[in-house]
């Protein structure tokens, strides 16, 4: 698969979106694929590894280690994996606002198998859209929860 670049505009805050975006071990509650997610090995406040179990026709299982450069970018690179040969990317976040923010998204995956452009194109165009609206509908669920409390 080829590098893929997207950005959105997101009615919800930096703040928030940052927070789940890094919150790793929920994201389960809200991307449908992965089926857990936990925090392993020795982390920091900059450097955290997830293994994250997926499943898409069968599970999958891998590591990736978060940097968290700043409050406005977060990269990951692959540690281990059963089925990626490559994932790497980042999420750079810029405020437009107190209820916007700006997203720029990079990924590049490959995987250990050859899989048919059609199923490429579906995580692609399909999936990655469906993910930015569920990490969008997290973070607005996050700051109505604030707001509450």
């Amino acid at each position: 698969m080829a590098k893929v670049i997207r950005e959105k505009k997101m009615a919800v805050s930096q703040a928030a979106l940052f927070k789940t975006i890094t919150e790793f071990e929920k994201y389960p509650e809200f991307l449908k694929e992965v089926v857990g997610a936990k925090v392993v090995g020795k982390s920091t406040a900059e450097k955290i590894r997830v293994q994250f179990e997926i499943e898409i026709v069968r599970k999958f299982v891998y590591i990736l280690e978060f940097s968290i450069v700043s409050k406005n970018e977060i990269t990951w690179k692959l540690v281990e994996s059963d089925f990626f040969k490559q994932n790497e990317g980042r999420w750079i976040l810029n405020s437009k606002g107190t209820h916007e923010t700006a997203v720029h998204y990079e990924l590049e995956v490959g995987v250990v198998f050859l899989i048919p452009s059609w199923i490429s194109n579906k995580l692609t165009e399909v999936n990655l859209p469906k993910m930015f609206d569920s990490f969008e509908s997290r973070a607005r669920e996050l700051s109505e929860t604030e707001a509450r409390n």
